[in-house]
C-alpha cells in the first residue's frame, strides 16, 4: 500500500496525516525520554538528588512538547469544527475530571512551592522524600510512618496531585539531617530520678559531642528559615506521673537523623542499667 492511498483511506471521518503526525510525535517523544533515563541510570547505581531533578524537568518537558506539539498538529483541522466542540469539550471535561483535578493540583503545588524534588514531606498521611514530580502525580521514596523512625521502606508512593487541593502538605526537609527526636522512660516513683536525668544526659552527650558543631549550625538554619527560637541542640527533660503513680521522664533532643534510633537506645540501655543496680 502506498502512502497516497494510507492517506486516503476513510479513517471515520478523522484526516489521517493528523494522526499518523500525532504518533509519531508522542512515540518520538516517549523514546528519546526513555533513552535519556536509561542514560543518565547506567551512569551510576544510584541516582542523586540533583539527578531525580532533572528526571523530574525532562519528564515536564516530554508532557509540554507532546501537549503542543498535538494542539499544533490539530488545529487547522479543529477549526472547522468549532460549533460542534462546545458539547464535546463539556462532555470531556465531565469525564476527564479527576484528570482536570490533578492538573490543577500540579499548579497549586508549583504556584505554592510546597514540595520540591529532595524534600521530605508528608501527604494524606503518607510521609517520604520527594523523588519525582510532573503534572499529574507525585512520587515520594516512602519512609516508616510511625514518627519515630526516619528510614525508607523501600517502596515509591505515586500520588495523585489532586490531593494539593484538599490535603495539608507538611514539609520536613530538615528531618532529612538533623530532627527533635522524642522517646520517654517510665520507672518507679521511689527510684532517683535525677540520677536517671543525668545518666540519660551524659549518653546523649557522648553520642552527640562529634556532630554537636554541625548541629548548631543546622539549627540555626531551621530557626533563620522558619523565623522562630527553637529549642537548641540541648537535650530536654521534662518529668511527670502517671496513673500508676509511676514517674514518665519525656526526653527531647536534636540528634542526627540516621543515629537518632541508636542514640536513644544507648540512652534506655544506660538508664534501664541504673536502674536494676
Amino acid at each position: 500500500m502506498t502512502w497516497g492511498r494510507f492517506f486516503a483511506l476513510d479513517w471515520g471521518g478523522l484526516p489521517a496525516v493528523e494522526i499518523v503526525l500525532s504518533l509519531a510525535l508522542v512515540l518520538a517523544v516517549m523514546i528519546g525520554r526513555t533513552l535519556f533515563e536509561r542514560y543518565l541510570r547506567r551512569r551510576q547505581q544510584f541516582i542523586s538528588e540533583k539527578q531525580w531533578r532533572v528526571l523530574a524537568k525532562v519528564k515536564n518537558a516530554a508532557f509540554l512538547i507532546i501537549v503542543v506539539g498535538l494542539v499544533a498538529i490539530w488545529a487547522p483541522s479543529l477549526k472547522t469544527l468549532a460549533l460542534s466542540l462546545t458539547a464535546f469539550t463539556v462532555a470531556i471535561i465531565i469525564a476527564t475530571k479527576e484528570l482536570i483535578m490533578c492538573l490543577s493540583g500540579g499548579v497549586v503545588r508549583l504556584v505554592s512551592n510546597s514540595a520540591r524534588v529532595g524534600d521530605w514531606v508528608e501527604i494524606d498521611k503518607i510521609r517520604g522524600q520527594v523523588v519525582a514530580m510532573d503534572l499529574l502525580s507525585t512520587t515520594l521514596q516512602e519512609i516508616h510512618s510511625d514518627g519515630r523512625s526516619y528510614e525508607f521502606t523501600g517502596r515509591l508512593v505515586t500520588i495523585p496531585n489532586a490531593v494539593f487541593l484538599s490535603q495539608a502538605v507538611r514539609n520536613e526537609t530538615f528531618y532529612g539531617k538533623y530532627v527533635y527526636h522524642k522517646f520517654s522512660l517510665i520507672f518507679d516513683a521511689g527510684k532517683d530520678f535525677a540520677a536517671v536525668e543525668t545518666v540519660v544526659l551524659d549518653s546523649l552527650s557522648r553520642d552527640m559531642a562529634p556532630h554537636l558543631d554541625k548541629a548548631r549550625r543546622a539549627n540555626e538554619t531551621i530557626e533563620r528559615k522558619a523565623g522562630l527560637d527553637l529549642q537548641g541542640v540541648d537535650p530536654v527533660i521534662v518529668f511527670e506521673t502517671t496513673g500508676e503513680a509511676k514517674v514518665r521522664m519525656n526526653v527531647t533532643a536534636f540528634l542526627p537523623t540516621r543515629e537518632a534510633i541508636r542514640f536513644e537506645q544507648n540512652a534506655v540501655r544506660a538508664a534501664l542499667a541504673l536502674l536494676a543496680a
